[in-house]
């Protein structure tokens, strides 16, 4: 009987798409229990931007480290919480995890507008000239500011994904269709790979 309940539950899309929900995200958390270790690393190796071509670009390399530093214990206590290992509320710390989250990639998106000026300000610089070494540095210049626009635009797109699941009642939480995730979702992926590629 149990069983036939299943399959009735899984012969409709609705049935379907919250199982395969519930195994994506669920395979999401704990894939990022990973996490941790390499963001450490990452955190460590930027130190406090001294890399970093101005102060802006500084302070919001720092800003969205810290955010990323907190986001994942965070996220870890709400899972924990929802697997009732911890008896406390999930609420409150996936709203935390989500508020860094999305300050991150509003900072994400700040450092690479700001690097994409600069970027700007050096081409202007630069004069072509007969030597081709002109011509290369004016091709590289190109290729860092498309790179910088593509993650200002995958980050907006994680942005907006990110206020959607802040609580109700806040910009356009909660307002998103599932499609919207969706396409921001994979949007933003293809975004990735192309810049990985």
């Amino acid at each position: 009987m149990k069983l036939q309940k299943y399959a009735d539950y899984v012969d409709t899309y609705g049935g379907r798409d919250r199982i395969m929900r519930i195994l994506y995200y669920s395979s999401q958390t704990v894939m990022r229990l990973f996490d941790d270790a390499p963001m450490l690393c990452y955190t460590l190796s930027y130190g406090l931007g001294k890399e970093d071509p101005d102060r802006l670009m500084r302070f919001c390399g720092l800003a969205v480290n810290f955010l990323d530093q907190v986001y994942y214990p965070l996220e870890h206590v709400a899972w924990a919480a929802d697997c009732k290992l911890l008896k406390i509320k999930s609420d409150p710390w996936w709203t935390a995890s989500t508020i860094c989250w999305a300050l991150s990639m509003y900072f994400m998106i700040f450092k690479s507008l700001r690097y994409f000026m600069l970027l700007r300000n050096l081409k202007n610089l630069v004069k072509p000239s007969h030597l081709n070494s002109g011509e290369a540095v004016l091709r590289r210049l190109r290729q860092a500011q498309l790179s910088e626009l593509l993650t200002a635009a995958r980050c907006f797109l994680d942005f907006i994904h990110a206020v959607h699941w802040l609580p109700t009642g806040f910009l356009w939480a909660g307002k998103l269709r599932q499609w919207h995730i969706g396409l921001l979702g994979v949007v933003s992926s293809l975004i990735s790979i192309y810049q990985s590629a």
